[in-house]
């Protein structure tokens, strides 16, 4: 790794430093104001220490190839003369004791085998076969769909009551467990058309690697270019150059002016150059869903703004045990609407069921690609229901 240390004026002076000589792959490491030297240093602006650092690429040696043997170097060594020894005595007593240990063996295996056969007999004999119930039966079911199987009991608890499993045929119950998982999955809430409290302040959450960057560009491109609102851009992930650069051209091809902020204080003055627009999107950083830093941050910059909504991002390519970890990591939220993105590379669409019972949060949007503004969508509770359920035909 390349590391190097810049001092500059401000961050936008280190940010063409660090792009000219390391790149737009490169990491900011850490950011620090130091006093300039010298005896008018009281009086000078104090200066900004950024510490970046890049992957070098691996360079792999030559493999070294033995060296070969000059006719100068070959040493004339005398041939070995062997005895020979007579092996016919030996290869007959060899094969002879082969056989026996073979013949030992085959004996031994088949009285194991036998025994094995008698005891599986007598076991089947004595075990009552299990039956399952059509409960038992539908309950996996559901679990089969990737629903956990808490959700599930009380799903076939539910249908249970209103109609009796053991007589109706499987269409009707399939109907009756979709009904009840429609009902589960409550109301949708996306981007809220209320211009009275203008603008509008949204901000994305979630992990590194969710598509935070990509859905907000979507949704900023259809508010601008469908529904003809003014929207406004703020970016806090500057701790990657190539996050801030990718949100940067989605503005320049949507004309959306951008806003990149380094520290959280930057935020009030943001804001107050986008009062004028119906709604601004504001982008953060990825970080680990274990960092301890998480509600720092989060901390940091909402105690610059007076009124905004959150959409928690999760991927549907994670399993969801850790879904349920990152859910349990940001408990310090207390209302965000749950947006799920990459349907199009997973299908355990049951984690959409079991994160919506799990925290009580409204769905929003689903996003089905890379394409934007294209590949984003409101979620349907139909569609969802024939994600879940029409996943295995």
């Amino acid at each position: 790794m390349k590391v190097k240390r810049y001092i500059v004026n401000d961050m936008n002076e280190a940010m063409i430093k660090i792009k000219s000589e390391l790149g737009i792959d490169a990491v900011i490491l850490n950011t620090r104001k130091i006093k300039a030297g010298g005896f008018f240093k009281f009086f000078k602006k104090p200066l900004l220490e950024v510490v970046a650092a890049v992957d070098e690429p691996v360079v792999t040696k030559p493999i070294q190839r033995p060296k070969r043997e000059t006719d100068r170097e070959a040493v004339v060594r005398e041939p070995e003369i062997i005895a020979e020894k007579p092996l016919v005595n030996q290869a007959d007593k060899l094969t002879e004791s082969m056989q026996k240990n073979d013949n030992n063996e085959l004996q031994e295996l088949k009285l194991m085998v036998s025994d094995l056969i008698k005891k599986v007999e007598t076991i089947e004999h004595m075990s009552p076969q299990k039956t399952v119930s059509a409960e038992e039966k539908y309950i996996e079911f559901l679990t089969g769909l990737d629903i956990q199987e808490s959700i599930a009991k009380k799903i076939i608890e539910i249908v249970q009551r209103q109609i009796n499993i053991h007589e109706k045929n499987h269409d009707t119950i399939l109907n009756a467990m979709k009904v009840i998982a429609r009902e589960y999955l409550g109301e949708i809430k996306t981007i809220d058309t209320d211009m009275l409290n203008k603008p509008n302040v949204y901000i994305f959450l979630g992990p590194t690697g969710v598509g935070k960057t990509t859905t907000l560009a979507k949704i900023a491109a259809r508010l601008s270019l469908i529904d003809n609102k003014k929207i406004g851009l703020i970016t806090a992930d500057t701790y990657r150059i190539a996050a801030v650069e990718q949100l940067k051209t989605y503005s320049e091809i949507l004309g959306i002016p951008l806003e990149v902020i380094y520290e959280a204080s930057e935020l009030h003055d943001a804001i107050e150059k986008f009062k004028d627009k119906d709604y601004i999107l504001i982008d953060t950083a990825g970080r680990s869903h274990k960092s301890k830093e998480l509600k720092s941050d989060y901390d940091d910059l909402v105690k610059y703004l007076d009124d905004y909504k959150i959409f928690l991002v999760m991927s549907m390519t994670t399993s969801f045990k850790d879904m349920k970890s990152i859910i349990d990591s940001y408990n310090f939220l207390k209302e965000y609407r749950l947006l799920f993105t990459k349907l199009d590379e997973s299908s355990n669409f049951g984690n959409i069921l079991n994160l919506k019972v799990l925290t009580g949060k409204p769905l929003s949007y689903f996003t089905i690609g890379q394409s934007v503004p294209d590949d984003i969508e409101v979620a349907d509770k139909e569609r969802i229901i024939q994600y879940i359920f029409d996943q295995h035909k």
